[in-house]
């Protein structure tokens, strides 16, 4: 029993927390240098599949989620923009453009901000200037928001504004941060949590003005309605942005299929999962001999592909031969590259469903994204792929319990209901 959810793994496996991490786009916005007070100019995108669009910065006129958005600014100082690429929900890079208004030089560099880019429900952000000396600072955001200084500490989703002044010229420019909380997302859709088969679900989130609503889910899903109307299980998530200050809230629904009850002595009120991920051992075979348990070669080039493509620390110039590699043994076997053997075993199982291949037999390979896993900082499969990704690549990180969860998960533990073997 296949669910249609497995569509929604186009999504790309991408940072839980910090900067973004498929850095796979051209990120270069396009747009003038330089513009006159009070005079509309037009800032575009990098065009891509399935991009989704966010834009920060100020003085932004009408849709703020348009490949291409205009802006008018009426006081002489150097402005920068912030563009999110975001695909299907998960940020995918950001871009920044530097707008010079009124006759003014230079950049904006000594408002540049440090600082991550998303945090977890509960954490705090730190926020800095480059602090030279020779400047002031003053910091607006969500919330009436207001401090000055070259660092501020902040745990609120939502746009920042860093305005530094020049003691010395009186040359003002301002920098854009968006701060992501990551964990926050509330119990606030309204709508049922089961359906049976051929049945619609019409979810809504809390009404509000002035608001850009954006909706996420399986299949990929996507609207900008407060209410949808749906009919394949998964999570369904929606943004809710307010149009004035940049403020983001987050609300999520799980929808499930009921068991019909066709079956002899089966539970009508039974929620139906398909959970049965395959094992490193089952994934390094396969590879090595090109193709076993149903998989052909060609399928097993395009799980490599795929792989290679839904992850930043792989990266191939032979899908196949750097997919045979990462599930290889290695001499010696260190901690990282037994985590990435790992990884690329449960990447494997993710690819097989999205791209409807199912290996050895009858049975599904049903983890999804929205897959529920236990481990500090990764409630869902989407973190913790996100997290062994970011962790490889930065060397943190307790990889030894890492490397435990990723095992479970391969053979179809610690992931709530799984399928039977059969």
């Amino acid at each position: 029993m296949r669910h249609r959810s497995w569509q929604f793994l186009v999504t790309a496996l991408c940072c839980l927390v910090a900067s973004p991490c498929l850095a796979q786009t051209d990120c270069l916005i396009d747009g003038p240098a330089s513009v006159g007070l009070d005079q509309t100019f037009t800032m575009c995108a990098p065009q891509g599949t399935d991009y989704e669009y966010d834009w920060y910065g100020p003085g932004l006129v009408g849709n703020a989620q348009a490949r291409c958005v205009t802006a008018r600014v009426g006081v002489a100082r150097s402005y920068e923009y912030l563009l999110v690429i975001s695909r299907y929900g998960t940020e995918v890079d950001r871009c920044k453009r530097i707008v010079n208004a009124g006759g003014v030089t230079g950049g904006a560099r000594s408002c540049a901000i440090n600082g991550p880019g998303s945090i977890r429900v509960g954490e705090t952000a730190r926020l800095c200037a480059n602090d030279d000396g020779l400047h002031t600072y003053t910091w607006t955001g969500p919330g009436y928001f207001q401090q000055t200084g070259a660092c501020v500490n902040v745990n609120v989703d939502g746009t920042y504004y860093l305005t530094s002044r020049n003691d010395i010229t009186g040359s003002t420019r301002q920098c854009t941060h968006q701060l992501s909380v990551v964990g926050s997302e509330a119990d606030c859709v309204s709508g049922p949590t089961a359906i049976d088969r051929g049945e619609t679900a019409r979810l809504c989130a809390p009404p509000r003005t002035n608001t850009a609503y954006r909706w996420t889910g399986p299949a990929g899903f996507t609207a900008t309605t407060s209410c949808v109307t749906v009919d394949d299980p998964g999570t369904y998530r929606v943004a809710m942005r307010n149009q004035t200050s940049g403020r983001t809230e987050r609300c999520s629904q799980s929808l499930a299929f009921y068991d019909g009850g066709s079956g002899g002595g089966e539970d009508p009120d039974e929620i139906v999962w398909d959970n049965c991920p395959r094992t490193l051992p089952f994934w390094r075979e396969v590879f090595r001999t090109n193709g076993s348990g149903d998989l052909s070669l060609a399928d097993l080039r395009s799980i490599a592909r795929w792989v290679d493509e839904h992850s930043t620390y792989f990266n191939w110039t032979n899908d196949l031969e750097g997919m045979r590699q990462a599930l290889s043994p290695a001499s010696p076997l260190t901690r990282r590259k037994q985590v990435a053997r790992q990884y690329a075993a449960m990447l494997a199982n993710a690819a097989a469903g999205e791209l409807n291949l199912t290996p050895a037999g009858r049975t599904e390979i049903g983890l999804d994204l929205d897959t529920r896993v236990s481990f500090p900082g990764a409630t869902m499969l989407r973190d913790l792929a996100a997290l062994t990704d970011r962790t490889l690549r930065a060397a943190r990180g307790n990889l030894a319990r890492l490397n435990s969860t990723l095992t479970a998960v391969n053979q179809g533990r610690n992931i709530g209901p799984v399928c039977e073997w059969r």
